[in-house]
């Protein structure tokens, strides 16, 4: 076991973690930090699941009271009628953040094979594109702030708020960025954009996680020695950690205006990106 390689590993998962959450797009950034401490060879889909899953279940963890308030009155006002008044506000919620996840379903089964080859051609192009984007829609958000926009979410925000997730799945392109961006563009206040949010992003998340654990069936976890574990948990372990802290930091960050920063550094990582590609 070499200790470098551990902290490469270390270095993946915490970078994982805090770009999942923070508006900076974690797929362009895991690759790029692939690229600079010498893992880009490493396609290993079981590297993939832990991280990932460990970004998961620390949002699982955050917002498992209010999910489970949420879906016990779906539930609820589905099968007991006589409850239908006092669990209709949940059940409207929970079919808002279904109607969210709609989308980013559709747009990954039918061009999953199209982006995977995409990925695999040109995915540091691809980052880079997706960051300069990123970054020009934090920019340009950042002037619209509203601290105390809408509390309430309608079908057509919860729509385009999940159209955004869906465009997402692009690398570089940063998920809580755009589908916040999104939703504080219609009107809501930021601490409900970022919640609903991250509420969309879980059974996002769980679906992209299965869908790996499908393809390792086919391609294998991409596992060279037995070794290869210890980084991959450290690697889980990491993006738990730092998912946490993030989560912690990204509310003050949008309410504070200091999002504007994080678009000039997507800018400035998007260029390096594609001088890095063309290189």
């Amino acid at each position: 076991m070499s200790i470098l390689e551990a902290l490469k590993y270390f270095i993946l998962g915490l970078v994982q973690g805090i770009t999942e959450i923070l508006p900076i797009s974690s797929s362009g950034h895991v690759e790029l930090a692939k690229v600079l401490i010498g893992l880009q060879e490493d396609k290993g889909l079981l590297f993939l699941i832990l991280v990932n899953t460990g970004s998961l279940v620390t949002m699982l963890l955050i917002y498992f009271k209010k999910l489970y308030r949420i879906y016990k009155d779906f539930f609820l006002y589905i099968f007991k009628k006589d409850s239908r008044e006092r669990t209709l506000p949940g059940f409207s919620f929970g079919l808002k953040i279904i109607v969210a996840t709609v989308p980013i379903v559709i747009v990954g089964l039918l061009f999953k094979d199209i982006l995977n080859q995409l990925t695999t051609d040109y995915n540091v192009l691809l980052a880079g594109v997706g960051l300069l984007f990123t970054g020009t829609i934090l920019i340009l958000i950042a002037g619209k702030k509203i601290l105390n926009g809408n509390t309430h979410i309608n079908y057509l925000d919860a729509v385009l708020i999940g159209v955004a997730q869906s465009v997402a799945i692009i690398p570089g392109i940063s998920r809580s960025g755009l589908t916040t961006s999104t939703a504080i563009n219609r009107g809501m206040g930021i601490d409900s954009a970022l919640n609903f949010s991250f509420m969309i992003y879980i059974p996002a998340s769980i679906g992209s996680v299965i869908l790996l654990i499908k393809d390792s069936f086919s391609e294998g976890m991409g596992v060279e020695s037995n070794v290869m574990y210890f980084y991959y948990f450290l690697a889980f372990f990491a993006a738990m950690v730092s998912t946490y802290f993030a989560y912690r930091l990204i509310f003050n960050i949008f309410k504070s205006g200091k999002i504007k920063y994080f678009g000039f550094y997507c800018i400035l990582i998007g260029l390096l990106s594609i001088g890095l590609f063309i290189l």
